[in-house]
């Protein structure tokens, strides 16, 4: 049976000792005023008798001598309540459970040794524990050693000390998830982060039930650090510290529709990306020996004229979707576009598309 089951059926039969005790005092303490009254009223009726000449015993004499030892019972029990619950050292209850722990109940202690790095699969792990309070906002201390009295402890759901196995997983570009080990007698837990592993913030408070938490809003190919705080009564316990990397938030590739050469020109045209700030425009001439940016667009323009060609040449040309922070999409797929003969024929033109084959034209 665990200590905590052990506890509450004390808890219950003090709780019942009370009760049977409450309605034996009770009426006890309602005869006593009663009494009290009675008494009062026998009091007068006997002094008037006394003074008219009439001498003789009071009346109910024989039923107040036999409330005498019920009310003094009561008086007692009252008193031993007083006692149990007020002058001896501690609860009642605490008292009677602390009287078994060399019974099979107690349960065995639960601490573990000092955790020297943390537990996050597929996350990169460093620094220290901290022995700073949950308000102070600096290193992360020196490296704590297992012989240490001074350095935290880790716990998974002992009575006190740091959260233990705190985890830290990038779930998309902007926002990485908490989670670590419950902590037995914690009121709440803090959630610390930093970007150096010297200046933290708090970012959170949790009650004691919730031993998970998302950090929303960040900045995306980012690494953030992080330390949990359990707090048991007054005492303040820093975790290790764990980090992760927010994702790289990558554009769609745009779809290049076709790609027209006319003259010593070549005209290009791709659809919209949502998100992008502009497109770059990349050309080769075998798609074999690399690719040369040759131009850009900003964004919401999907057009763009590749000028001053050399006549009848094959030219490769791809469109790359560009964010504001710099990141660069999948390039499109590559379209092929030849200039024309020279001056006679600048008139004609070539066009690829990749909104389908073009029909050949058909007659004699």
């Amino acid at each position: 049976m665990a200590p905590a089951v052990y506890l509450l059926y004390v808890r219950a039969i003090v709780l019942a000792l009370v009760a049977v005790l409450a309605v034996c005092v009770l009426p006890m303490i309602v005869l006593i005023f009663v009494g009290l009254i009675r008494r009062f009223q026998i009091a007068r009726t006997r002094h008037a008798l006394d003074r008219m000449g009439f001498v003789g015993n009071g009346p109910f004499e024989r039923d107040r001598r036999r409330l005498l030892p019920l009310v003094g019972a009561g008086v007692v029990g009252v008193v031993g309540l007083i006692v149990a619950t007020l002058v001896l050292p501690g609860p009642l209850a605490g008292r009677i459970l602390a009287s078994t722990e060399g019974s099979p109940f107690s349960s065995a202690p639960t601490h573990t040794p000092v955790v020297q790095s943390g537990t996050n699969s597929g996350t990169h792990h460093t620094g220290t524990p901290s022995e700073e309070p949950a308000t102070t906002h600096g290193g992360g201390g020196s490296p704590a050693s297992p012989a240490s009295s001074d350095a935290p402890t880790a716990h998974g759901g002992s009575d006190a000390g740091a959260p233990s196995t705190v985890t830290a997983q990038a779930t998309s570009a902007t926002a990485i998830q908490l989670q670590w080990a419950q902590v037995s007698g914690a009121t709440g837990y803090h959630v610390e982060r930093s970007t150096d592993t010297v200046n933290w913030e708090p970012v959170a408070r949790t009650s004691g039930g919730q031993t998970r938490y998302t950090d929303a809003a960040l900045d995306s190919g980012t690494t953030y650090y992080y330390r949990v705080a359990a707090v048991v009564g007054d005492d303040v316990a820093h975790s290790e510290m764990v980090s992760a990397t927010t994702t790289v938030d990558t554009p769609a590739a745009p779809v290049l529709i076709s790609a027209t050469g006319s003259g010593t020109s070549v005209g290009l045209l791709w659809s919209d990306v949502e998100g992008d700030a502009g497109y770059r425009i990349e050309r080769s001439t075998d798609e074999t020996n690399g690719w040369t940016p040759i131009g850009s667009t900003l964004a919401g323009v999907t057009s763009y004229t590749d000028t001053g060609l050399e006549p009848a040449t094959t030219y490769y040309y791809r469109v790359v979707a560009v964010t504001s922070d710099g990141v660069s999409s999948t390039p499109s797929g590559a379209l092929p576009a030849t200039t024309g003969l020279g001056e006679s024929s600048s008139g004609s033109s070539t066009s690829v598309s990749n909104a389908g084959p073009a029909l050949a034209p058909t007659g004699p």
